[in-house]
């Protein structure tokens, strides 16, 4: 029989039939070099089982979930007033591009004499409005825009992923955000 370290370590977990403790055994008494093989791994077995498990307090598990629990909730929270920023930002500035463009077709307008009714006016300021706004969007003004919008989701982005990156860092680190 060929005793292996696997054998051996069977042989000291009591796990051999009683045939194959009589077997391990004369194989011992006969080499020297099976036997130190056999005193180190019975040192090892004999060290693991006088290692003792850590133990935790029974509140341990209840404050790590708690932590998280809240974390979770925080974090979406914080994402939500962000995005809602980012979006009130652009409907401003879209807000100020319109009313920037309305007083621009008003200023602009021929100014007459003669009183135009309620429709003529709108036809008019609307039809200045679309000429104003076809303007806009092509050539230099849609490459302004775009700049303009191109650098905000940029701006944005980078705001984001630092809120991210600092969410993690302050879960990882037990912070309260």
């Amino acid at each position: 029989m060929n005793i292996t370290d696997e054998i051996l370590n069977k042989y000291l977990d009591g796990e051999l039939a009683a045939d194959e403790i009589l077997l391990v055994k004369k194989a011992l008494q006969a080499s020297e070099e099976l036997q130190k093989r056999f005193n180190t791994l019975k040192l090892v077995h004999d060290n693991l089982f006088s290692l003792r498990e850590d133990e935790l307090s029974p509140a341990f598990t209840e404050s790590v979930m708690s932590k998280i629990t809240r974390k979770k909730f925080t974090v979406p929270k914080q994402q939500k007033y962000f995005i809602i920023s980012i979006a009130a930002f652009i409907t401003v500035l879209c807000l100020v591009v319109f009313g920037f463009s309305i007083s621009a077709i008003i200023s602009s307008s021929p100014a007459s004499s003669e009183s135009l009714d309620v429709l003529d006016t709108f036809a008019v300021l609307s039809s200045s409005l679309i000429d104003f706004i076809q303007q806009l969007f092509t050539g230099k003004g849609l490459s302004i825009i775009g700049s303009i919008f191109s650098l905000i989701i940029i701006i944005s982005g980078y705001f984001f992923f630092e809120m991210q990156k600092r969410s993690k860092a302050d879960l990882g680190n037990g912070h309260h955000i």
